[in-house]
C-alpha cells in the first residue's frame, strides 16, 4: 500500500522522481500554481492592510479535489515545489488549500537525482514563510502597479498599454540608449602605431605624460608626422611578467541566458523552457534522469560532491596538472545560496555519451552547461607578458607580446579577448635605441552606442539589480508581445508606442521608473526573506508614493478627456464634426450630433493617436483613415482574372500582399504574388501584367522541360512552398510526385 504522496509541479518532474522512490510513494503533480489573485479585479484589499484575495485557477478545482483525494489515503504528505520563493508558495498555498496539519512537510532539493531525492525525503521542514510573504510582496507589488497604472494607460493610449514594476524600468533602458543612438554626433578620430627597426610595431601610448589611444585632432596627427619619423627612441621599459587567467566561473541564471542567446541563439525563453525539460528528466537507457541542477539561481556556488567529481574526471582524462583550485564568485549583493549553480547532475554524463536521448536543443543546451561547468573546474591559464615602452622627448610608444606557459583552461576554452598569444619575445633591454622608420595612421569614425540584445539586456539587468533572473524572459516576452519593442538583427528598438508608453510613465510615474528604487525594492524583498523587514509595511511605504502620483495623472486625464477633441472627419450622415472618444476597446470616432444619427467609426489599430494630438483638442486622422481604407478595399491591377475575365485587385492578409478577383465572392480566385514582383502604382492602378507574364512564360517552359508526372502520367503544376517554387503532380492526393523548379 502506498504510504506517502510527494506533490510536485509537473507532471515530467513527478514521472522522474516516482522512477526513483518505488512502489512505496506515490509521486502526482499540481501543474504549477493551484491559486492566485483574480484576473479580473485587483485582489488586493489596500484599506484591510494589503489583505490579497486568492482564488482557485480556473480548470485547477479538478486538480485539487484529486490531491485531497489522494491525501487522504496516505500517511504522510511531502511538497516537493522548486527550491526558490515561487516554490515555496505553491507549496505554502497547496498546504493551505489541502488543510495539511503536519508542519515537517516541506521538501528541498537542487538535483533530480537518487541521492538527493532520497536525502531531501528523509528531512523534510516547515514551509519558510519569509520566503512566502517575499514571493507575496513582489507578486501584490507587480499586481498594484499593473492593475493600477494600466487602466489609466488605456484611457490616453490604447488598452494595449500596460505597466509593469520591472517591465517597464527594462522599457526605459531601451529607450534611453535609443535616444543617445539619435542623439549621437560621428566624430573622425586617427589611431596612430610606429613602426621600428623596420619590424618591430607599437601604438601610440602617451603625448606629455597623458594617455592616448584615438586621437580625435588631425593637427597632433599632422605634428607627429613632422616631429618623431626618423628619431631614435630610447627604451625606457623592457619587462617581462608573469600572469595568469583564472576559469570563467559555472553558470547562473542570466549568464545560461546570455550564452545560450550568444552561442545559440536562443531566446530567453526558449533556454529556460529547454532547461526545465533537462531539470526535470530525460529517458536515458530506459530510466528517467535529471541531467542538471535546478536552473533559477543566481549564485556560482557548487557542491564539494561535483566539484569532486569534476576534478576527478579531468584528472582522468587532462592529466592531474589541469585540475583547478575552484573558489566561488563574490556576489556583490545577497545570493539565493541555498541553489548550487547551474551544472550537470553527473560530469561523466558527457553530452557525446548521451546525445542520441536528447533533442537537437536539449542537445545544444546541456552540451553549453557540461563544458562550462567542466571548464570553471580546469586549472588556470598562466603566460608571460613582455612590456616594452619607448620615449622621444614627450611622446611614448608601447607595445606588449604575451607568450602561454600553460594552457590550462585554454586547453577546451580559449576567450575571445583581444589579448593574442604565443609570440616570441625581442630580444631588447631598456636603454637600447629604436629607430622610428614609419608611422602606420588609420582614420576611423566614432559609432554609436550598440543597441541591447536580450543577451546584453539581461546583463544590465543583473548589474543595475533590476528583477530577478527568473523574471528575465517573461519581461523580454512581455516587451515583444506588448510591441514596446521590435528585434531587427537580434537588436531591441523601441517603437513609437514604446516610446509614448515609456516618456508617460517617466513623467507621471517616477519612481516606478526609477532604476535605483526599482533596485532597492529587490534589497528589500531580500530583507522580508530574511526576516528583517515586515512585508505589509514594505507594501504600505510603497503605495503611500504611488497614490499621489496617481490621483496627479488621474488629474491629467481628466482635463483632456472632458475636452471636446475634434477631428477632421465629417459625419456622413449628418455632415457634423466627428469627436474623438476612448471606450473600452480602444478610441473610436463619434458624430458630434450621436443622439440623433447614431453614427460612430471604428479607428484600426494601425493608426496611433497620440497624448499630444489630443492635448491639442484636434486631431488629423481622415488621411490616415482613407490609406487603410484603400488599402482594406484593394488597389486595382492591369491583370485579368482567368475565370471570369474581372480585374485582379492587390489586397493586404495576414501573411502579406495578394491578387483577389473584383468577382471573388462568385469564383473564390485568388493568386499569390511571387517574390520579385514590384508592385509600381499608375495612375491609380498597379502595373505588373508584364511582370507576370513573364514569370507565368518561366512556368511554362518549366513545365515542358519536366513533361507530365513520370509516375501517374497526369499534367505537372507549379506550386508555391516556403523555400520558393517547386512542381507538383496535378493528381494530388492519389499521387504525391513532386518535383525540383528546374533552374534558369
Amino acid at each position: 500500500m502506498v504510504k506517502r504522496l510527494v506533490i510536485v509541479e509537473s507532471p515530467a518532474k513527478a514521472h522522474t522522481i516516482k522512477k526513483i522512490l518505488g512502489k512505496n510513494y506515490e509521486v502526482t503533480a499540481s501543474y504549477g500554481h493551484i491559486r492566485d489573485l483574480p484576473k479580473t479585479k485587483l485582489g488586493v484589499d489596500i484599506e484591510n492592510n494589503f489583505e490579497p484575495s486568492y482564488i482557485t485557477i480556473k480548470g485547477k478545482g479538478k486538480v485539487i479535489a484529486e490531491l485531497k483525494k489522494k491525501a487522504k489515503k496516505v500517511d504522510q504528505v511531502y511538497l516537493a515545489s522548486d527550491p526558490d520563493r515561487e516554490g515555496e508558495a505553491i507549496a505554502w498555498h497547496i498546504y493551505n488549500a489541502l488543510k495539511l496539519k503536519d508542519k515537517n512537510i516541506r521538501v528541498e532539493f537542487n538535483e533530480i537525482t537518487k541521492e538527493a531525492i532520497k536525502n531531501a525525503v528523509k528531512n523534510p521542514k516547515p514551509i519558510d514563510e519569509k520566503k512566502v510573504n517575499s514571493q507575496q510582496t513582489r507578486r501584490i507589488l507587480d499586481r498594484i502597479v499593473g492593475y493600477k497604472i494600466s487602466p489609466l494607460l488605456w484611457k490616453i493610449l490604447s488598452p494595449h498599454a500596460s505597466a509593469g514594476r520591472v517591465q517597464s524600468v527594462a522599457l526605459k533602458l531601451i529607450c534611453d540608449l535609443e535616444r543617445k543612438i539619435k542623439a549621437f554626433i560621428p566624430e573622425k578620430f586617427w589611431e596612430v602605431s610606429g613602426i621600428f627597426n623596420k619590424k618591430l610595431k607599437l601604438e601610440i601610448y602617451k603625448i606629455d605624460k597623458k594617455r592616448v589611444k584615438k586621437i580625435k585632432d588631425i593637427k597632433v596627427v599632422e605634428k607627429l608626422k613632422k616631429e618623431i619619423i626618423n628619431k631614435e627612441f630610447e627604451v625606457i621599459t623592457a619587462k617581462v611578467k608573469k600572469k595568469s587567467k583564472r576559469a570563467p566561473f559555472p553558470l547562473k541564471t542570466s549568464t545560461l541566458q546570455q550564452l545560450a542567446s550568444s552561442y545559440l541563439g536562443f531566446t530567453a525563453s526558449r533556454t529556460m523552457g529547454i532547461a526545465q525539460s533537462l531539470y526535470e528528466g530525460v529517458s536515458i537507457g530506459g530510466s528517467y534522469v535529471g541531467l542538471i541542477t535546478y536552473m533559477r539561481t543566481d549564485s556560482s556556488r557548487i557542491s564539494k560532491e561535483a566539484k569532486e567529481a569534476a576534478q576527478e574526471y579531468i584528472k582522468n582524462i587532462f592529466g592531474e596538472k589541469y585540475v583547478g583550485d575552484y573558489v566561488p564568485q563574490k556576489s556583490k549583493g545577497k545570493i539565493q545560496d541555498a541553489h548550487e549553480a547551474v551544472r550537470p547532475t553527473d560530469v561523466n554524463r558527457s553530452p557525446e555519451l548521451i546525445k542520441d536521448s536528447l533533442n537537437k536543443d536539449q542537445y545544444k543546451l546541456y552540451k553549453l552547461i557540461w563544458e562550462r561547468f567542466l571548464i570553471s573546474q580546469f586549472s588556470n591559464m598562466e603566460y608571460e607578458q613582455f612590456e616594452l615602452v619607448s620615449e622621444y622627448e614627450k611622446y611614448q610608444f608601447r607595445g606588449t607580446v604575451n607568450r602561454i606557459l600553460f594552457d590550462g583552461y585554454y586547453k577546451l576554452f580559449k576567450e575571445n579577448d583581444e589579448d593574442s598569444y604565443g609570440g616570441d619575445f625581442p630580444e631588447i633591454k631598456e636603454g637600447d635605441k629604436l629607430l622610428l622608420d614609419k608611422l602606420d595612421i588609420t582614420e576611423g569614425i566614432t559609432k554609436p552606442p550598440a543597441r541591447l540584445t536580450e543577451s546584453s539586456l539581461i546583463k544590465k539587468l543583473e548589474t543595475d539589480g533590476i528583477g530577478r533572473p527568473s523574471t528575465y524572459a517573461a519581461i523580454i516576452e512581455t516587451l515583444k508581445k506588448r510591441e514596446y519593442v521590435i528585434l531587427t538583427k537580434k537588436s531591441f528598438i523601441p517603437t513609437e508606442f514604446g516610446f509614448e508608453v515609456e516618456e508617460i510613465l517617466e513623467k507621471y510615474f517616477p519612481t516606478v521608473m526609477d532604476i535605483k528604487f526599482t533596485a532597492k525594492m529587490e534589497k528589500e524583498l531580500d530583507e522580508i526573506e530574511d526576516g528583517n523587514l515586515e512585508w505589509k509595511k514594505v507594501l504600505g511605504d510603497f503605495y503611500g508614493e504611488l497614490k499621489e502620483y496617481l490621483e496627479g495623472y488621474n488629474k491629467e486625464i481628466s482635463k483632456i478627456l472632458n475636452q471636446d477633441i475634434y477631428s477632421d472627419l465629417i459625419c456622413k450622415k449628418c455632415g457634423g464634426k466627428m469627436l474623438l472618444k476612448t471606450g473600452r476597446f480602444g478610441k473610436y470616432l463619434e458624430c458630434e450630433n450621436y443622439e440623433e444619427d447614431k453614427e460612430r467609426v471604428s479607428i484600426p489599430k494601425s493608426i496611433k493617436i497620440t497624448k499630444e494630438e489630443m492635448e491639442l483638442g484636434e486631431i488629423k486622422i481622415a488621411d490616415r483613415l482613407s490609406v487603410v481604407v484603400k488599402e482594406k478595399a484593394g488597389i486595382e491591377t492591369d491583370v485579368v482574372c482567368k475565370k471570369c475575365g474581372g480585374k485582379m485587385i492587390v489586397k493586404t492578409g495576414r501573411y502579406g500582399k495578394y491578387l483577389e478577383c473584383e468577382n471573388y465572392a462568385e469564383d473564390k480566385e485568388r493568386v499569390s504574388i511571387p517574390k520579385g514582383i514590384e508592385l509600381i502604382e499608375e495612375d491609380g492602378i498597379i502595373k505588373i501584367k508584364e511582370q507576370m507574364a513573364k514569370l507565368d512564360a518561366e512556368d511554362e517552359a518549366a513545365l515542358k522541360e519536366v513533361g507530365p508526372c513520370d509516375k501517374c502520367g497526369s499534367p505537372m503544376i507549379v506550386k508555391m512552398g516556403r523555400y520558393g517554387k517547386f512542381l507538383a503532380c496535378s493528381n494530388y492526393p492519389e499521387c504525391k510526385n513532386i518535383k525540383k523548379y528546374p533552374k534558369k
